[in-house]
């Protein structure tokens, strides 16, 4: 008798962890490993940051800016070492504006052309070397 009581608490714990793995399972696509990646994954050297009216770029170091989006099949555009790197800059700086140099692996997405102009997408799978970039932010966006 005392199985079948506690027969309900142990299939509603399993349906739990079941979620819990499954929720996990998704959350692990990276941006490397989605579907929607069109091509290899490159390292490029360049500036990262918020661009009025435009959203997140990146600008290389060899002229190009490509706008960072998340793949459809995941919620993180940025890694969150990425992302804690930029904020840690935007608090030191006091400015929003603030970019960060650095060292991106970056994969692209499919091209499309936004209201800027700007063709190329791509979702940042990695970094290094990251630091606040000593130009002014608006000479970079």
């Amino acid at each position: 008798m005392k199985l079948l009581a506690v027969l309900p608490l142990l299939l509603l714990v399993m349906a739990f962890a079941t979620q819990v793995l499954a929720t996990r399972a998704h959350a692990a696509t990276t941006c490397r490993n989605s579907p929607a990646v069109t091509d290899k994954c490159s390292v490029v050297s360049g500036s990262l940051g918020l661009t009025d009216g435009v959203g997140v770029t990146l600008n290389t170091d060899d002229g190009k800016r490509i706008l960072i989006k998340a793949p459809p099949d995941s919620n993180a555009d940025i890694p969150p070492t990425v992302m804690q790197n930029w904020l840690y800059w935007q608090s030191k700086t006091g400015r929003m504006d603030t970019r960060i140099k650095g060292r991106y692996q970056i994969c692209p997405l499919p091209t499309q052309v936004n209201k800027a102009g700007i063709a190329d997408f791509a979702c940042i799978n990695s970094a290094s070397h990251l630091t606040a970039d000593k130009s002014s932010p608006s000479a970079t966006n």
